[in-house]
């Protein structure tokens, strides 16, 4: 029978793991805070013995609410940071969790099981990865594809407090944790149905003022067959992209970009890429791909987003392949 060492470490000196609050979030700790204070006991703290915490993370925040000095603690070491990881897991496997804390444990297991799975790479008899239906059964969850909902859903609510929009990070966080994994997956659907009206009655508002502006209006390929205001969106646009002068490669760029505006003589005005739905960085990527292929572009290039995703552009602005680019 393994013997236990339990000794006492100053509360100062540990600190939280880095993974910890990415998985379960900052937790509500006064309650407990007041169960401890009541019965002036704890149970002991997994640390490693550089203290990084490994188990009793609101155990440690509720001492150190209360002023403690001291608390109890069992040490121990691992192989690396995946092995320290793992426990991390598995040390919280019995707690009861909401149904995004369980969806990013199942995220977190999968990097694990990538990181294992390298590791056994060429080891005779290593076996195969862990699946999604291993890992949503693992962390309780059901399916695999009901595992896959859940993990669009927490993508959705990242992004979202990525770039300040607390009020639907919210929403669907309650609609996940008290609803069903279903609601806010269907919540999401809605969200983008909606996201992608913004962006047809943006392309149709660009189209409209182009032509007013400019003469001739560009609107990419696959956009065309979307109506606004009973109009389809080809029916505004060039039925093809006059030769520009430019390299073939910059040409082909240029015929992906959402709305174009060109003048009489077939020269390019303004360009925009709309961003309601997809990634920002693709968006700024295939703006990239221009300004790389055509140094001296003599039209300005314009990204259309919400307000709610100014802040998100800002951030992929400051990357330095942009900033080489002189795009920041």
């Amino acid at each position: 029978m393994t013997n236990i060492q339990i000794k006492e470490r100053k509360v100062v000196e540990l600190h939280p793991h880095p993974k910890n609050d990415s998985i379960y979030g900052d937790e509500d700790i006064e309650q407990l805070a007041q169960d401890i204070k009541r019965s002036k006991w704890v149970k002991p703290l997994i640390v490693t013995p550089e203290g990084t915490i490994i188990s009793g993370h609101r155990r440690w925040k509720a001492v150190s609410s209360l002023g403690w000095e001291t608390v109890p603690v069992e040490e121990k070491e691992f192989t690396d940071e995946i092995a320290e990881l793992e426990a991390l897991l598995l040390e919280n496997a019995n707690r009861e969790k909401s149904i995004e804390q369980k969806c990013r444990e199942g995220l977190t297991w999968e990097a694990i099981e990538q990181a294992n799975s390298r590791q056994r790479m060429g080891t005779k008899g290593s076996g195969v990865g862990s699946t999604r239906d291993v890992v949503a059964k693992r962390v309780g969850i059901g399916s695999g594809i009901n595992y896959e909902k859940a993990c669009k859903v927490v993508s959705v609510i990242d992004e979202a407090l990525l770039v300040g929009n607390l009020a639907k990070a919210e929403a669907l966080r309650k609609k996940l944790n008290h609803k069903s994994v279903n609601a806010a997956f269907k919540m999401i659907s809605s969200i983008e149905n909606i996201s992608e009206t913004q962006h047809t009655q943006m392309q149709w508002i660009l189209a409209k003022l182009g032509q007013k502006l400019c003469g001739s209006v560009w609107i990419a390929s696959n956009d065309r067959s979307r109506i606004w205001e009973k109009e389809k969106l080809g029916s505004l646009s060039m039925d093809s992209l006059p030769q520009l002068g430019i390299r073939n490669d910059a040409q082909k760029t240029v015929a992906l970009i959402d709305v174009v505006w060109l003048s009489g003589d077939n020269q390019i005005t303004a360009a925009f890429e709309i961003e309601c739905t997809t990634s920002i960085y693709s968006g700024l990527l295939r703006m990239a791909d221009l300004v790389a292929l055509v140094p001296n572009l003599n039209f300005p290039l314009y990204v259309v987003v919400p307000q709610s995703r100014v802040e998100k552009v800002k951030k992929e602005l400051d990357r330095p392949s942009f900033k080489a680019l002189k795009m920041n």
